[in-house]
């Protein structure tokens, strides 16, 4: 068995490299290699990867993503994977991931951590994990036909479920105009950007006051140029999703007598929505939800999924088309060394790779 660290800054070479091609299951995608290759956070020289090796097989590999703390020159790094080859990889799993640890100079944390995951790695005493984090999914249409088509089945089913999906939403949209009305904030202009200006970088500043990692227009514009997923049909040998039906991320700039009032990255997979990062003035926060939910009527999405707790609140004090909501939890987590930053600080919901993913 062999064991290789993999730096950032070797990244490219290692994906194009004979030995890469050789492997029976890739630890990394070309998609994630450049990605992180590029990220404004990291060092060349940072390790990205740790892999274990048996001849061509892939027996485990655990990933790094580096990024800054707020207002200071701290570089920590988050778990963005974590695999094992079923049965040959158990017995270097931990190992490898405390080799990594190593690496990460024991500043690592978790933004959505496995209970699995969370479970181990509370036993190591290395680690301290927040009570779960509470959000909520929202679904707005229905959309039995494309989880039918995700799961495999026929043509028939497939076109049944598709076509009571398109009759049933169009009652729910005729119902919606009457019942609900749902329209932008009065005096709002929301402007959707593929990427954003750098006259909007110092907005993204003075509304970051409570995070505890660095964020910036740089690093915003990195994530939306550098995707993880893709929509291509190709297949590659990665035990973690890679390719979607549909994918896309924008940046919602709301204005208000031409000042800017928020800015919001959101993304849109599979019709499923999300918004990983969201800076405003929390005194705003019932327009903002409000402009929210117009422009995902807008794009006609089927539901969205949210933990960020001011924008929660407000979307539950409007009046919004829900078919019906969802909890959901997610566990987040970092090493003793960060309890300096993390214990009063808190994460976007897209921090780590979630926004990739």
């Amino acid at each position: 068995m062999e064991i290789h660290e993999i730096t950032v800054g070797e990244l490219p070479d290692f994906v194009a490299s004979d030995f890469f091609k050789r492997l029976e299951t890739k630890p990394i995608t070309a998609l994630r290699a450049i990605s992180q290759f590029r990220n404004p956070a990291a060092s060349a020289n940072d390790v990205a990867l740790v892999i274990a090796t048996e001849k061509d097989k892939l027996l485990a590999f655990v990933g790094l993503l580096p990024d800054r703390v707020a207002n200071d020159s701290i570089r920590v790094f988050s778990n963005s994977c974590w695999w094992a080859k079923t049965g040959e990889g158990g017995n270097v799993s931990l190992p490898l991931f405390l080799r990594a640890f190593q690496a990460s100079h024991r500043r690592m944390f978790f933004t959505d951590c496995l209970v699995q995951t969370k479970s181990i790695l509370e036993k190591t005493g290395l680690f301290v994990f927040s009570p779960p984090n509470i959000g909520f999914r929202y679904f707005f249409r229905f959309y039995f036909g494309a989880l039918a088509k995700r799961k495999g089945m026929g043509k028939l089913p497939v076109f049944f479920f598709s076509f009571s999906d398109k009759i049933l939403n169009t009652l729910l949209s005729i119902w919606s105009r009457i019942a609900f009305k749902t329209r932008y904030a009065t005096g709002y202009k929301v402007e959707r950007l593929r990427l954003l200006p750098e006259s909007l970088f110092n907005f993204i500043e003075k509304n970051s006051a409570e995070m505890g990692l660095e964020q910036s227009g740089e690093k915003l514009n990195w994530i939306v140029q550098n995707p993880w997923i893709s929509v291509s049909d190709s297949e590659v040998a990665y035990p973690f999703t890679y390719s979607v039906e549909s994918f896309h991320q924008e940046f919602l700039v709301m204005r208000k007598d031409a000042e800017v009032k928020a800015i919001l990255l959101v993304s849109v997979r599979d019709n499923q929505a999300t918004i990983p990062y969201a800076y405003f003035d929390q005194d705003l926060r019932k327009e903002v939800a409000q402009n929210i939910c117009a422009y995902l009527m807008d794009i006609k999405a089927d539901s969205l999924a949210i933990f960020n707790p001011v924008l929660l609140r407000a979307l539950e004090k409007i009046s919004m088309q829900v078919l019906f909501r969802k909890k959901i939890r997610r566990f987040t987590g970092h090493s003793k060394e960060l309890n300096f930053i993390f214990a009063q600080k808190f994460f976007q919901d897209g921090e780590g790779d979630v926004v990739f993913t």
